[in-house]
């Protein structure tokens, strides 16, 4: 027995080890950005910026990600205060269903080892949504109360989403603030050329899934040499789990198995959940890409092409939309009679810069 329980140290330690390593590897990651980056604000107010002969341009931040656009990631700094209350919630919430499940211990039916060790062990698997069903309450009350920890373990998740929901949205904004501000400094045309460059970063992804493959080989050994399951079984017991789907034909039966499980179950969904999130925000970077190149185009059009578009006339300036009509028809995607057509029953002068396009314009393109 006492071979099982520094067993039991040895593996708990370096799990824990490995999931703090893999937190703290990607907080100094944005640490780092945000040290190499600026604030719009912050640039923007700087009395340096107008005499400093160098041009800052957008990989003058080291990351290649399309957050880097000299984004400072404040989404992390925001959420932080929302991990720790989420923590604390936690915290709350397991000590109070281990506490009344201690209490219902007669009214839960089931394999039991330790009553405090089983009681902790089905709050987690009740939290995480695993359900394996091998501990199961027996009576109006104890029914009752696991269906209040039901729901308080969906709110939590629910408090998780929305928690990813926020880093998403201010990382998004960030992203967005930070590159039309740098294409006021080295100019939209330059910004997009150097935009186009950059590629997505999928560090965080690779990362996290290493992580999640050492804490399924963790579980996978585990179940084979505490609760003697064929490889096989052990397997598809971890898979069950990490996924919450919890079938409960093969679990955590042992004493000492329990105690290793409800960190283990806790964990192993957290990295499942936080693969998912970087996976969406690789998804939101590629998304974030092509909206601020079509930001930043828009910008090149509004400073640029309706200025041009005033030279074809010398005493006659044009309006924005005289431009986008302009555009339109100079690239062939409308024709002056179907502009004439929509016009003629509006008080609209079409002899516009309209008029003055150049007719083999098109063609030689």
């Amino acid at each position: 027995m006492n071979c099982g329980i520094e067993l039991f140290v040895v593996i708990l330690s370096k799990s824990v080890v490995l999931m703090l390593g893999h937190f703290n590897s990607i907080i100094a990651m944005a640490s780092n950005a945000a040290k190499q980056a600026k604030l719009p604000m912050a640039a923007a107010s700087s009395p340096n910026d107008e005499n400093d002969p160098k041009k800052p341009t957008i990989r003058s931040c080291e990351s290649t990600s399309v957050a880097a656009y000299c984004a400072v990631p404040s989404a992390i700094r925001t959420v932080l205060p929302d991990l720790k209350q989420l923590g604390k919630y936690y915290g709350i919430y397991t000590a109070i269903g281990t506490l009344f499940l201690l209490v219902l211990k007669d009214h839960i039916r089931g394999h039991k080892t330790n009553d405090f060790i089983d009681s902790l062990y089905m709050t987690v698997v009740t939290m995480t949504t695993v359900g394996y069903g091998d501990l199961y309450p027996h009576g109006i009350v104890p029914e009752l109360v696991c269906s209040v920890l039901i729901t308080a373990g969906m709110l939590l998740f629910g408090i998780a989403v929305k928690i990813a929901a926020k880093y998403l949205v201010f990382k998004q904004q960030a992203v967005l603030l930070n590159a039309l501000h740098v294409s006021q400094k080295i100019g939209p045309t330059e910004a997009l050329n150097e935009i186009e460059t950059l590629k997505i970063d999928y560090t965080k992804c690779m990362i996290s899934l290493a992580v999640m493959g050492v804490h399924f080989v963790i579980g996978v050994f585990v179940l084979c040499t505490v609760e003697k399951m064929e490889f096989e079984d052990a397997f598809y017991c971890a898979i069950s789990t990490m996924t919450t789907v919890g079938f409960g034909d093969e679990s955590f039966s042992t004493e000492f198995g329990r105690a290793f499980g409800m960190i283990w179950v806790f964990t192993g969904t957290s990295c499942v959940g936080q693969l998912l999130l970087y996976i969406v925000e690789v998804y939101i970077d590629i998304e974030a890409k092509k909206f601020v190149k079509w930001v930043i185009a828009s910008n090149v059009i509004d400073r640029n092409g309706i200025e041009a578009a005033d030279d074809l006339e010398k005493d006659k300036a044009h309006e924005a939309a005289d431009f986008i009509l302009y555009k339109l028809k100079d690239t062939g995607k409308i024709k002056q009679e179907n502009i004439s057509s929509s016009t003629k029953n509006l008080d609209v002068d079409d002899r516009s810069v309209l008029n003055v396009i150049p007719t083999q314009s098109s063609e030689k393109k």
